[in-house]
């Protein structure tokens, strides 16, 4: 069975970029199942999604039952795949943030790390405190950030708000279908 990921984690980013992922959340990867390690890319908000190698791979399969020659989905590609790094926990459970993800995050040294079912999102700890108790302050920083990154976001809404057969046998869809939704 695949990981699931549920609960909220604050913890610190290390001088050298690191993170401790918390054990809860490790114990829940079966490495035979799940694989090893992590994959991190840029979340449709300012955080980070973490995935298991399985998840990772069944999201790339996924994507392959599109119909190539997309422009929005060459798009799409460039962003979630081009910003995507491997994360290998060393012995305690720590992964290294590049800078480059650190920067789309807009992560300082205090983080929060959720689980949300298939991932685990990396946030900044000041912003999800906004997200929880300011939300007029969540909202005006969630605007700046679409405003930079929004076309991305709606590409993912795309790909990621599409319905699904019970028996995933639907056939790849096409640019006419990928643009509309």
């Amino acid at each position: 069975m695949a990981a699931h990921f549920m609960g909220q984690f604050g913890l610190t980013l290390d001088d050298k970029g690191r993170v401790i992922v918390p054990s809860r959340l490790r114990s829940k990867v079966d490495p035979r199942v799940d694989g090893e390690g992590f994959v991190a890319t840029a979340g449709t908000t300012p955080c980070l999604w973490i995935y298991t190698q399985a998840e990772w791979e069944r999201i790339t399969d996924d994507m392959r039952r599109f119909e190539r020659g997309s422009s929005e989905l060459h798009e799409l590609q460039r962003d979630f795949f081009g910003q995507a790094e491997d994360l290998a926990p060393d012995r305690q459970g720590r992964v290294l943030l590049s800078d480059r993800l650190r920067k789309w995050a807009q992560l300082d040294r205090d983080l929060v790390l959720v689980g949300c079912f298939d991932r685990i999102e990396i946030w900044d700890a000041e912003l999800w405190r906004q997200r929880e108790e300011d939300r007029d302050t969540y909202r005006e920083r969630l605007g700046l950030f679409l405003e930079e990154h929004g076309a991305y976001a709606e590409r993912m809404q795309m790909f990621l708000g599409r319905k699904q057969s019970e028996d995933e046998t639907r056939p790849p869809v096409t640019h006419g279908e990928w643009v509309t939704g």
